[in-house]
């Protein structure tokens, strides 16, 4: 991944692919955020239906100066508004830096319902230069 393994890679595009499974009642039209670190892009094509049932999204992510690998301390994908009456599954996730796929999911098949709005990709390892956290979206205080 890097010549020097202490150093972080400058991240100067990105792109993450989301597939909707392809099972009746998958898709959503609820906003979808992206979660890397202490970053948010919220995944939205304006005026386009994104996430429906068995569909391919690709979103080209604006990166803010300065985005090296060490703020992956984690990656998830979370589904706001109302989880209970427009659930959605999730099937691939697939994530390029650089012009390199960094990340693919594969098959996934995550129903986000109920107490379930994040997904979080427990084995993405690109930039440990922090170590992995996962944040717990999904804990009422």
């Amino acid at each position: 991944m890097f010549e020097d393994e202490d150093m972080c890679e400058i991240i100067n595009n990105m792109k993450v692919t989301i597939t909707t499974a392809n099972e009746r009642g998958s898709g959503t039209d609820d906003p979808i955020k992206l979660y890397i670190g202490e970053h948010t892009w919220e995944l939205d094509h304006p005026f386009c239906d994104d996430f429906e049932k068995g569909k391919t999204d690709v979103f080209d992510l604006d990166i803010p100066e300065g985005l090296t690998s060490d703020w992956f301390q984690y990656f998830c994908i979370k589904k706001e508004l109302d989880i209970r009456s427009d659930k959605w599954q999730l099937r691939r996730v697939i994530v390029e830096i650089n012009d390199r796929v960094i990340y693919d999911s594969s098959d996934i098949e995550f129903w986000f319902e109920s107490s379930k709005s994040t997904w979080c990709a427990k084995d993405f390892f690109y930039g440990k230069c922090r170590g992995n956290v996962s944040p717990d979206f999904d804990v009422k205080h």
